[in-house]
């Protein structure tokens, strides 16, 4: 069995509207460790199918459902944005549950 290093991306999240919704930004840093047997997996608990998920600019599709494959999109310093249909929301407290997962591959 794999071991999973899970990062919890929580607060500060930036909240702005966005066309029809809310539009959540979050910056993070490169993994610290990340070596490159391991594999970088994003994990959004309860994404609507209607959001809209890119990291550092690209468009970001689910390998599973709520899961993203983001090993070769991570830089020294990345932007995660979620594009939700969603009146914006007060506070900076995105609604989802959203970590980073560290798999050895």
């Amino acid at each position: 069995m794999s071991d999973i290093h899970t990062i919890r991306l929580r607060h500060p999240w930036k909240c702005e509207p966005y066309a029809d919704g809310t539009r959540w930004i979050r910056s993070f840093n490169w993994p610290a460790g990340l070596t490159p047997r391991e594999i970088a997996r994003l994990v959004i608990e309860q994404l609507p199918d209607s959001a809209v998920v890119q990291l550092n600019g690209q468009p970001l599709a689910a390998t599973v459902e709520g899961q993203f494959d983001v090993t070769a999109l991570l830089a020294q310093h990345n932007r995660l944005t979620l594009d939700l249909s969603d009146p914006p929301a007060a506070g900076t407290d995105c609604p989802l549950d959203v970590c980073l997962q560290i798999v050895e591959g």
